[in-house]
């Protein structure tokens, strides 16, 4: 509880409002956690987005500004002009933008991003289990683990009523079948804080690889060998979340403009220098 009131602080200094629950506060919140908890810190301004749709909607608000989509066409070699695509079709381009999550090292080679492979179950239609998202204070710990494998507790109701758990975080895994030992991990993990989660009916578990950087920050901006490609990946699972400002903070680089956002923490440059050491 007392880094949940560091926590709260560090919110409150970037405006974002929370509330300190106390156990008994927590436990109306939600019913269905195991007794005992101290307590937690409620973020009401949180929310989940569901990433295809969103996707959905960046592609058709794209499209209508005259935005060309090609899809089942995969880019094989990044041009300095353009791109060459698997039928050895070229598209020319002025500027290549590189977002291809852990795929990129692939297009451009010496970028320093690891694929690190998640796991996610999702449960049938349970409706008002999971009132709130819950994260284990612990989840930040677990995420910026960058050698052992590890799991955290966090679980995000839908509106449907599925309930989504997670998560799970491993490197040098490459295989994208969903490992039963990894699985038993995080559910179990999960049952620490809700015992009842062992008792639902889940529907079905996935995996997919997160791309990961040294130092936990993205790729934003030009790539050093090459002033017409530019990079928007090394999100790890935060791709969805700030993608508007890694879009904000593209688009200023492009045009020469100044940056609300600061974008020096984000330059590929870095971990180029970083690779090229090691």
């Amino acid at each position: 509880m007392a880094h949940v009131a560091g926590k709260r602080e560090f919110y409150a200094a970037r405006g974002v409002a929370t509330e300190i629950l106390d156990q008994r506060a927590l436990a109306e919140a939600e019913p269905h956690l195991r007794a005992g908890l101290a307590g937690g810190l409620l973020v009401p301004g949180d929310a989940v987005v569901y990433p295809p749709c969103a996707a959905r909607y960046f592609i058709e608000t794209a499209e209508r500004r005259g935005t060309k989509l090609q899809i089942g066409r995969r880019v094989v070699e990044i041009l300095r002009d353009g791109v060459q695509l698997e039928d050895s079709t070229r598209i020319s381009a002025g500027v290549v933008v590189n977002a291809a999550g852990s795929w990129a090292p692939k297009l451009t080679p010496g970028v320093d991003v690891r694929p690190r492979k998640g796991h996610l179950v999702i449960t049938d239609r349970y409706p008002g289990f999971v009132r709130h998202q819950l994260v284990e204070l612990g989840y930040l710990k677990s995420a910026h683990s960058l050698s052992a494998d590890s799991v955290a507790f966090n679980i995000q109701p839908r509106l449907t009523g599925q309930l989504l758990i997670g998560s799970s975080r491993q490197f040098g895994a490459e295989d994208s079948s969903v490992e039963h030992s990894m699985l038993v991990r995080m559910v179990a993990r999960a049952g620490e804080f809700m015992p009842e989660i062992g008792g639902l009916l889940a529907t079905r578990a996935w995996t997919g690889f997160r791309a990961a950087t040294p130092d936990k920050l993205p790729l934003i901006g030009p790539w050093p060998e090459n002033d017409r490609l530019f990079l928007a990946t090394g999100h790890e699972g935060l791709g969805i979340t700030t993608s508007l400002a890694t879009g904000a903070l593209l688009a200023d680089q492009l045009m020469g403009r100044a940056s609300r956002i600061p974008h020096a923490p984000y330059l590929p440059g870095r971990t180029f220098q970083h690779a090229e050491q090691t």
